[in-house]
């Protein structure tokens, strides 16, 4: 039995290595455990606005309340705009079904080990 479940997840191993899932951060090479996301930008003045929209909407938040406009800043419903692109970018959603994966399997080899109890408890005792 134990030879079956290592197989099984040799092979959920594998096929997450050959998949899209686990894309989202990536190793930073010489440093163990450090990961980078990327960001993807058109052009570096799309770059340098989205750190100001964010910068920006920063601001607006500890100088206001609610939705009170500032008039520090102009249009803060565009700069929100650009913030919440970038949270859509970082959200690992390939990732969401590789761990959907691993529940499935881990379910399946508890259920394996609860009936491999259960029919220990049934076997006659010498």
């Amino acid at each position: 039995m134990e030879t079956h479940e290592n197989k099984r997840a040799d092979d959920f191993i594998r096929e997450l290595k050959d998949s899209f899932f686990f894309r989202t951060l990536t190793p930073q090479g010489k440093k163990e455990g450090i990961y980078y996301a990327d960001l993807k930008f058109k052009r570096y003045t799309h770059l340098i606005f989205t750190v100001q929209d964010l910068l920006k909407i920063a601001l607006h938040t500890l100088e206001n309340s609610g939705l009170e406009n500032s008039s520090q800043i102009e249009d803060p419903t565009f700069h929100l705009t650009s913030v919440l692109e970038i949270a859509i970018q970082l959200l690992p959603c390939c990732e969401a079904e590789g761990l959907d994966k691993l529940h499935t399997l881990y379910l399946e080899i508890l259920n394996d080990h609860e009936s491999r109890s259960e029919q220990a408890d049934n076997e006659p005792k010498l």
